[in-house]
């Protein structure tokens, strides 16, 4: 459980401190007080990113010098940014390597912008593959990276291509094969796991059936077939088009294309489902409950869905929810939960 939280210099805070050691917390306050902001804090101490910015010197209140926040549990998180970078530390002891600190806190998080996993791009659902593996598997992240290195290596190959290099660009290529099958097997055991859990959720929202389906670049039962195929492609484009950087996933309502099919509300709903099942996941792999960070996440519910949502809230050990108002969120949940006005 999150005890406290402190933000210095970080988005429109410059100092801020609130006490959080209860299970249901409630930020509530009008549009652009801070209540995402302080979810993204919680975030980052867990990920070391936000889900908001790719650019995190944007963070920095302005004209300071550095931002700061501090989570406390039984351990203390801290993450500093400055102009020279980002810098980790979990009780006061530095951690340079991602792969290091990642996974000592767990959160799950739905925010409105996830809905861009049903209506965004390809990359927008791999990065979150990428992402929420990684926080599940450490080997993951490190053979993503070495994936990267050789996926970089082999696009280098390609844009100044010879026939002395032909021996460099089959070795390399036999690497990321190689590299394509492990990552390719981590993400097919993901998929599986968060439908397993998907039939456990959509049940208890009573919603419709909801299930991922991935879509890879190349054929399965012959990898390397599908890198000769596309060999001549990739010269004349100077970029490798194959590969699990290429490949996506399906988000399908009642075995339909939920981009296609589901409505507005429906979408919101299948998001939601999905982060709930990933708390399940999490919880199934590390036997803890990770804290649940919804933001606004009642917005545009039936009144029977919110009902579900608050029923499944009850039974967390921490969940942080933000709000415009406190007439949004049912009574029942309201008389539990401690409330904060930004």
């Amino acid at each position: 459980m999150i005890e406290s939280i402190e933000l210095n210099y970080f988005r429109k805070f410059s100092n801020f401190k609130v006490e959080t050691n209860h299970p249901v917390i409630i930020f509530s306050g009008p549009n652009a007080t801070g209540k995402t902001t302080i979810l993204e804090a919680i975030y980052m101490a867990a990920t070391s990113k936000s889900h908001r910015t790719n650019d995190l010197s944007s963070i920095i209140t302005t004209d300071a010098p550095f931002a700061r926040l501090t989570v406390c549990t039984n351990k203390t998180f801290q993450i500093i940014i400055s102009k020279e970078g980002k810098k980790n530390y979990i009780n006061q002891v530095e951690y340079s390597k991602m792969s290091d600190y990642i996974g000592n806190l767990q959160v799950v998080i739905f925010s409105p912008s996830d809905l861009e996993l049903v209506n965004g791009s390809k990359g927008v659902r791999r990065r979150f593959l990428d992402l929420e593996i990684s926080l599940l598997d450490k080997t993951y992240l490190r053979g993503m990276m070495n994936y990267k290195k050789l996926l970089k290596e082999r696009n280098e190959v390609l844009k100044d291509y010879s026939i002395e290099k032909k021996m460099i660009l089959k070795i390399i290529t036999e690497q990321l094969i190689e590299s394509t099958k492990v990552l390719y097997e981590k993400r097919i055991q993901f998929i599986k796991r968060i439908n397993q859990s998907l039939e456990l959720i959509t049940k208890q929202l009573e919603c419709e059936e909801i299930s991922l389906r991935y879509i890879p670049s190349f054929d399965v039962t012959n990898i390397p077939h599908s890198f000769e195929g596309k060999l001549r492609y990739d010269l004349i484009s100077k970029t490798t088009n194959v590969g699990v950087h290429r490949d996506d996933f399906k988000i399908e309502m009642n075995g339909k294309d939920a981009l296609l099919y589901a409505s507005e509300g429906q979408k919101r709903t299948i998001v939601l489902a999905i982060k709930l099942a990933l708390r399940e996941v999490y919880e199934q792999l590390f036997q803890v409950q990770p804290i649940l960070l919804l933001d606004d996440v009642f917005a545009a519910l039936d009144q029977r869905r919110i009902n579900h949502i608050m029923k499944y809230i009850e039974n967390q050990e921490q969940t942080f929810i933000t709000t415009t108002s406190i007439f949004n969120i049912p009574d029942d949940l309201l008389k539990n939960a401690k409330v904060i006005r930004l």
